[in-house]
């Protein structure tokens, strides 16, 4: 469904509830519901844990104020409890701040009045907000909650760490929301999650957003992404991390978005439907670029010196995939053969092509594919981007059953190919994402195993459906090669990757986003 234009006014729950109830399955609220919870989960976790209220005095409920990077006070020596003297007040500055940090709004609003020097304590604490510590923000329509939101971060005259708001609806409340983002902006507020929760889902964000120039991490949902003129760009020098879900956002303003955030290297879209329509992709700093199950039309790599991995979990939506300038690029996947088109270099990569070296990324390391090997032209397609990738070192493939059989080949394509340099010397482990049973499926691992010299482990999910090809995997590399161990032991799905997260995608510290570990049983040969 398009996204709404500025002239049509905010798109409500009765318009997207009539367009959802034309549709067979789930009724308009449960499909809202659902994408929002699915939203809110992919979101970084919570600064701290929400605190449990049993009891509240005051009319905005409690919220945190801590740092997140204090070190735990000291415990005092047994000896100094209890003897009636103010041992707490004569600890440095740092610890008191840190002290104050730890306690619910209200408890940490009163050390105040212990003496002008605590007043000063508090004040100096740097702010963190999340609206699950506000007493009754469980729900889109908790008025009290929204201007506490905006009156805490307001009151307090200190730096501002972080906001976390993920419960509330601001439509309606367009002054709160205004407020808000005026002090983010003036009080340097560094690390920033803000959602519409849930409707209207063209909710517009004000312009001072563009304004919070200390912003290292930002995460916008359910928002209708203001416009950006040369006049006022964003002042967006120290992000490093930007996610955008589910809004509206024009082509004009990602690229202005990429083109003055001079230090980002993580940019995710997240189920963004319509707008953008297209991700080209031009900076001088990222690393990581993910695309959510978004509708996009077009993805466009294009100028990224630093660019690491480029991650799609796509959706029913057709577009080319275009590598043009990302001589770092480690990590692809997943490429679905039935969706994407891929061009490296400027040239369209055709199954069974001869691959020349402008149409090859020697960077990558690791390629997630889905594949139905019952189509000829996705199969052929495999050994063809073995040879795009000729340094691939790890190789993920969801073979996904396919109900119209258009395949002439079996175990006679695969027996007729040769090796490539990847396979002689790089690739050395295969992870497949489901079941292979068909013969043009077994074809493909036998293929593997046959030419992989370099290989050293082949995992595959435990499942009776898997016995050929578990079978054939042992007797491949004989039962003394064979590790033992192995670890918790689930059936994986044919259709739907439940194993690997949007957090992993996004995470530089994991080094293999596609891994599911805790759901497959390895078969390691060494």
């Amino acid at each position: 469904m398009e996204a709404a234009g500025d002239e049509e006014g905010p798109m409500m729950y009765g318009q997207i509830e009539q367009f959802f109830n034309s549709l067979e399955g789930p009724t308009a609220k449960e499909r809202i519901d659902y994408i929002t919870a699915f939203l809110i989960s992919l979101l970084p976790p919570p600064f701290v844990p929400a605190p449990e209220v049993v009891g509240d005095d005051s009319d905005d409920g409690s919220f945190s104020i801590t740092s997140s990077d204090s070190e735990a006070p000291p415990a005092l020596h047994p000896e100094t409890i209890g003897d009636g003297t103010d041992h707490i007040s004569h600890l440095p500055d740092a610890l008191l701040s840190n002290v104050v940090s730890r306690l619910p709004t209200q408890e940490a609003a009163r050390t105040v009045v212990l003496s002008t020097r605590w007043r000063g304590v508090w004040a100096a604490t740097p702010l963190l907000v999340d609206d699950a510590h506000l007493a009754g923000a469980d729900g889109p329509h908790d008025i009290p909650v929204v201007r506490a939101v905006s009156r805490c971060v307001a009151a307090h005259p200190g730096p501002v760490r972080g906001v976390r708001v993920t419960r509330i609806s601001f439509y309606h409340h367009e002054y709160p929301l205004r407020r808000l983002l005026a002090d983010l902006a003036d009080k340097g507020v560094q690390d920033l999650i803000l959602f519409n929760r849930p409707l209207p889902i063209n909710m517009p964000l004000p312009e001072d957003i563009l304004r919070c120039a200390s912003l290292e991490r930002l995460y916008l949902g359910v928002w209708h992404f203001p416009k950006i003129t040369a006049a006022h760009p964003p002042a967006f020098h120290k992000l490093r991390e930007l996610g955008l879900f589910h809004c509206i956002v024009r082509d004009q303003e990602v690229d202005a978005l990429l083109a003055h955030c001079p230090k980002l290297e993580i940019f995710s879209i997240v189920v963004s439907y319509g707008l953008p329509s297209r991700l080209r992709i031009v900076s001088r700093s990222l690393r990581v670029v993910v695309d959510w199950k978004s509708t996009l039309d077009e993805v466009v790599v294009q100028d990224t010196p630093c660019l690491e991995r480029l991650i799609f979990r796509t959706i029913d939506t057709r577009r080319p995939i275009k590598i043009v300038g990302a001589p770092r690029l480690e990590v692809l996947g997943f490429l679905d053969f039935n969706l994407h088109e891929l061009e490296i270099g400027g040239i369209a990569i055709k199954a069974g092509m001869n691959v020349r070296a402008g149409a090859m990324v020697p960077s990558l390391k690791i390629l997630a594919v889905t594949v139905r090997f019952a189509c000829n032209q996705e199969a052929k397609m495999l050994p063809t981007l073995l040879k795009c990738f000729p340094c691939l070192e790890t190789l993920h493939v969801l073979p996904v059953p396919s109900e119209s059989v258009n395949s002439t080949h079996d175990h006679g394509f695969w027996e007729s190919l040769g090796s490539c340099e990847c396979l002689e010397l790089h690739l050395k482990t295969l992870m497949v994402h489901g079941c292979l049973e068909q013969d043009n499926e077994i074809g493909f691992l036998q293929y593997v195993i046959r030419e992989g010299k370099a290989l050293k482990a082949v995992c595959l999910a435990l499942s009776p459906n898997n016995n050929v090809a578990m079978d054939m995997v042992s007797a491949s590399f004989g039962k003394n090669n064979a590790a033992s161990g192995g670890g918790s032991i689930t059936d994986i799905s044919l259709t739907e990757i439940d194993g690997w997260i949007f957090q992993n995608a996004i995470d530089m510290s994991v080094d293999d986003p596609f891994s599911v570990d805790d759901v497959i049983l390895p078969y390691s040969y060494f």
